[in-house]
């Protein structure tokens, strides 16, 4: 059930140009892997593991932009732009990375010209969910959206069995509220309304969804 719209498919020859030219790299769970001011020095593809992108509003408030899942390049914006770091990363579990030098980025991209079009094509997709999330917060309710983004991350980590799925992430309720722009009180009552409903059920901060088509009549 993996959404593959944000991943970055390398071909063989440019796995090997990565290879010669990138760092590998392990961080632990929780390890800051850049923050705002920083300089955009290199760009990440993870092998392995899941990254948060999100901010710190003047009030102290954490929002959550995005998770970033393995086969997906993190950084890639600001060093594209020339631009300082705008947002915190950090590591949601164990991630493997391979870290290339911006300048080295740059060499591959002209060795090879096929991988400028994925690039785009990657973040004209962002650009489109970014506009999605504003149309969402506007136009639907908590209920609503709170739906949506269960079935969003069910195409992008949802582990498919029988008769449910289990969203293959962990995320606190303060992190979900975060990204439908709502209360942690607010996911945690409709979070809990679902479950009385036998749409969802959860154990430990794992969401497991039960029934779609009644996930789905929310939205």
């Amino acid at each position: 059930m993996n959404d593959e719209k944000y991943f970055i498919h390398l071909s063989s020859e440019e796995q090997k140009l990565f290879k010669e030219y990138s760092i590998p790299l392990v961080f632990p769970k929780e390890h800051n892997v850049f923050s705002p001011g920083d300089l955009p020095n290199y760009i990440y593809f993870i092998e392995a593991g899941r990254i948060k992108i999100y901010r710190i509003t003047m009030d102290g408030e954490f929002i959550t932009i995005s998770i970033r899942h393995a086969g997906e390049v993190c950084g890639l914006a600001e060093a594209l732009c020339s631009m300082s770091r705008q947002c915190f990363a950090t590591t949601l579990e164990t991630t493997r990375l391979q870290a290339v030098k911006k300048e080295d980025f740059f060499k591959i991209l002209s060795m090879e010209p096929q991988l400028n079009l994925k690039i785009s094509q990657v973040l004209s997709r962002r650009l489109r969910h970014a506009e999605t999330i504003i149309h969402d917060l506007v136009y639907y309710n908590v209920e609503a959206r709170l739906a949506r983004l269960i079935l969003s991350m069910a195409k992008q980590c949802g582990r498919q069995y029988d008769d449910h799925t289990i969203l293959d992430i962990v995320l606190t309720h303060k992190d979900i509220a975060s990204m439908i722009g709502t209360s942690r009180q607010s996911v945690t009552l409709f979070l809990q309304q679902f479950k009385d409903r036998g749409v969802i059920d959860y154990y430990k901060r794992e969401i497991i969804i039960k029934d779609f088509s009644k996930l789905r009549s929310f939205t």
